[in-house]
């Protein structure tokens, strides 16, 4: 499975850091942390593209519209972060894969998906609790990829399961519960920065529409883009 150009990503990424603030090195620790994490286990990449390659594909974001489209979904179903959690108590099923980076319901670690962990500086102890014990799973990072953690471009869960999408060689790929423009009640419980959770939805959506220019096969969907 193809990674994202570097070439192409960095400049995005530095950009992204700047305006958010992010610790650059720290999320080179949180990259080099969990190639240890991973040194022993199964690099469940090719899983991952077997998966999406040619398919179609549902990416669930955790928006307030998500519940009232989720009956009538064909095809693949990943879900970024809290969304596997509305997904399976709407429709009693668990997604087919999870991109996460561990700051959604605990319930999540558990279902039996595939996931893709993405290991950043604000994450390494989430990685430390999480990571032995899980399985099934994809290790990623926001900056230069190292042995089993790469990089496929993407920077919030919603996105970055966009860019997998590509990456892998979905055939269409739709949007499900994308809001950007609104937060949801699980975010305010959780006691998210919602000014900062705002910002990263309008990233979220200049990455995706970035991913489109790139010839990810988007088509209409749910999504309030």
């Amino acid at each position: 499975m193809r990674e994202i150009d570097l070439g192409i990503w960095m400049p995005v990424y530095m950009s992204i850091a700047a305006e958010l603030g992010l610790d650059i090195e720290a999320d080179r620790k949180a990259t080099a942390l969990m190639g240890k994490l991973m040194a022993e286990k199964e690099d469940k990449v090719e899983e991952l593209e077997l998966l999406i390659k040619g398919e179609r594909v549902n990416v669930l974001g955790n928006g307030p519209s998500l519940p009232e489209h989720l009956e009538k979904i064909d095809g693949i179903v990943i879900a970024a972060d809290a969304a596997a959690s509305v997904y399976k108590r709407v429709t009693g099923k668990e997604p087919d894969l999870i991109v996460t980076d561990l700051d959604g319901p605990p319930e999540i670690i558990k279902m039996r998906s595939l996931k893709v962990v993405h290991a950043h500086g604000d994450n390494m102890d989430k990685l430390k609790m999480f990571v032995p014990f899980m399985e099934e799973l994809v290790a990623t990072t926001q900056v230069e990829p190292k042995g089993k953690v790469h990089n496929f471009g993407g920077f919030t869960d919603g996105d970055r399961a966009v860019f997998i999408s590509m990456m892998a060689g979905a055939r269409s790929v739709i949007l499900i519960g994308m809001d950007f423009n609104s937060v949801t009640e699980y975010d305010v419980l959780a006691g998210k920065n919602i000014r900062r959770k705002r910002k990263k939805l309008e990233i979220a959506k200049k990455l995706i529409d970035m991913a489109r220019e790139m010839g990810c096969p988007l088509i209409s969907g749910n999504n309030r883009a």
